[in-house]
């Protein structure tokens, strides 16, 4: 059967919207440093005056008192940073990452992220977000491959006992924090699988901000060569997942590590590499950048 118009449209719209978001002037383009704290060690970032301290798993900023006496600081809520202030933990609406307040230095966006590293320690650092940078990485458009009625495949979703784990990211050293919830299952080139489905809480109504992320985060044979090396991921309806009877591939996009080096995205999980071409989906974003460790721990 032949996609509808209907369907074409939607997916455009659909498509538009994301491009239009992944260029946003505070969006994963906009990303220049990614600095990891170290308990008890004062730093000092290049973006931003002022230092900033980890102790106990709280971070503190102090600002730089002749930068401040010039008018020169970081504001925190709206407000102005004159003297130390303690930076709480947490999710914002701007960002959708870190601090749970907005904290911005003239026109950057400072955050603050927190993570595990592979000793199960939590661990903190220091992110700043420059319009400027965006607007130079911007781009019109990402290739995909041809919308085709074969890639959306017949599904079902069985829920889990929702689980709390530790994954590995695509910079050693680095977990995050991810929640299983269930799988989805389908057959493909004539094999059955059950592909894991995970959550990714954000933020909460205290804050004014929340954000509940699922997905199917998936694997094939044209990641580091056609599309992104880290494998690609489906969103998926928080909502309506009991309601799910397929899984449209055509919708597989690149994480946003296939954008910047300095976020760490999760491996693929080793039950959701598919051992075959999913010819579906988002091509490797136009963005040229080299990956560096940010994590020395």
């Amino acid at each position: 059967m032949a996609l509808s118009q209907r369907y074409v449209t939607g997916w455009q719209e659909w498509h538009d919207n994301r491009i239009k978001d992944l260029n946003r002037p505070y969006g994963w383009l906009s990303v220049v440093s990614q600095d990891w704290l170290t308990e008890a060690e004062p730093f000092t970032s290049e973006f931003v005056p002022g230092q900033w301290l980890l102790r106990d798993e709280d971070i503190y900023y102090y600002p730089d008192e002749e930068r401040t006496a010039h008018g020169d600081l970081l504001t925190v809520d709206g407000k102005e940073a004159r003297t130390p202030i303690h930076i709480p933990h947490g999710y914002n609406s701007n960002s959708g990452t870190g601090s749970s307040v907005p904290l911005f230095y003239k026109d950057l966006e400072v955050e603050t992220i927190t993570r595990v590293n592979a000793q199960g320690e939590k661990i903190h650092a220091v992110r700043v977000r420059d319009p400027r940078e965006a607007a130079r990485k911007g781009f019109a458009d990402i290739e995909t491959f041809p919308l085709s009625e074969e890639w959306i495949v017949p599904a079902t979703f069985l829920a889990a006992e929702i689980r709390s784990h530790d994954v590995p990211t695509v910079e050693d050293g680095i977990y995050e924090t991810n929640f299983a919830i269930g799988s989805i299952g389908l057959r493909l080139n004539g094999r059955r699988f059950d592909l894991g489905v995970f959550g990714h809480r954000a933020g909460s109504l205290d804050t004014g901000y929340f954000s509940n992320s699922v997905y199917v985060h998936i694997g094939d044979l044209t990641n580091g060569r056609e599309t992104y090396g880290g494998g690609r991921l489906i969103e998926l309806d928080p909502e309506r997942l009991d309601e799910i009877t397929e899984l449209d591939f055509n919708r597989a996009v690149s994480f946003p590590c296939s954008l910047s080096t300095f976020v760490a995205c999760p491996v693929t999980p080793a039950g959701n590499r598919l051992p075959f071409r999913v010819t579906a989906g988002e091509y490797v974003p136009p963005v040229s950048f080299e990956r560096v460790a940010t994590y020395k721990g």
